[in-house]
């Protein structure tokens, strides 16, 4: 299922960074009524068996996991890349969430990306 149309760019209305040392939780909108929310999670790997909700380095949407290397995860992926910021992001902060944004893609992109999904348990 294809849950982006290439044709149709996506607005990003919000976004949130979490206090676990990395996650960003995009708010999406196409067309009028459609949202989404992307996640991409931290990516630490801790050493304690404290229970997560998200494993490190995951991205989400819509609260499931995006398999790796998927045709969706390079939809979602190149969609955000070209999103535009909704009107009640502040224009002096979309430079800096532009760049985080963006290190969030590479990552995801990244072989260290597999790696960290090797040690969470995601992929052997």
């Amino acid at each position: 299922m294809c849950y982006f149309d290439m044709k149709k760019q996506i607005i990003i209305e919000n976004i949130g960074v979490s206090m676990d040392g990395g996650t960003l939780v995009l708010k999406i909108r196409k067309e009028e009524s459609i949202f989404y929310e992307v996640e991409f999670v931290q990516k630490v790997v801790f050493s304690s068996r404290a229970p997560m909700d998200r494993l490190p380095g995951s991205l989400v949407l819509n609260e499931k996991e995006v398999e790796i290397r998927s045709e969706l995860e390079r939809e979602i992926l190149s969609e955000i890349r070209i999103a535009e910021f909704g009107m009640q992001l502040e224009e002096s902060e979309r430079d800096s969430f532009k760049r985080m944004i963006l290190e969030r893609i590479e990552f995801v992109e990244s072989e260290d990306y597999i790696t960290v999904a090797r040690k969470v348990g995601r992929i052997k």
